[in-house]
């Protein structure tokens, strides 16, 4: 009996389309909505390159760990990273994020996404493609969210 219930337990959850299954305790929609306006915002923020922006959002003890493979980076070397992205002359000229699932506990959640950016030349010319996955930490304090870790993968797709 158990392993027919367990069976048609199995069935119901994988006929549940994918965006539909509650991945654990959710943040009210409010909360959502913010924690996806702050995400485009620091997003941003490095694209352009905008440090003071980037401080508002980012606390000193981020940890962020980049799709390049590269070593583990706290806010200093991030903002570093972003200074050397803009001395390439490159721009963002589109994000967006398809995905987003989210779990909270307490004053923490944390945002699952795929990404899908492109940056190419203030001059117009050529652009590069790349999606990939974020996992990133928010954490609420004094009242108020911030972006404490993330970790990126990603593919170029040109």
């Amino acid at each position: 009996m158990r392993r027919l219930i367990a069976l048609l337990s199995l069935c119901v959850i994988m006929t549940v389309p994918a965006d539909a299954q509650s991945f654990g305790p959710q943040p009210e929609a409010a909360t959502r909505a913010e924690l996806l306006h702050l995400r485009d915002a620091v997003w941003r923020a490095w694209f352009s390159n905008d440090g003071a922006a980037f401080e508002r959002i980012v606390p000193d003890e981020l940890l962020a760990i980049g799709w390049d493979g590269g070593p583990w980076n706290d806010r200093a070397r991030t903002m570093d990273r972003m200074r050397e992205f803009a001395a390439t002359g490159q721009v963002l000229r589109r994000l967006e994020f398809p995905e987003n699932a989210f779990q909270q506990y307490g004053d923490v959640v944390l945002l699952y996404s795929t990404f899908r950016l492109v940056v190419g030349q203030k001059a117009g010319e050529g652009s590069t493609t790349t999606t990939g996955r974020a996992s990133e930490v928010f954490v609420r304090r004094h009242g108020r969210w911030i972006h404490t870790a993330w970790h990126l993968d990603a593919a170029r797709n040109d």
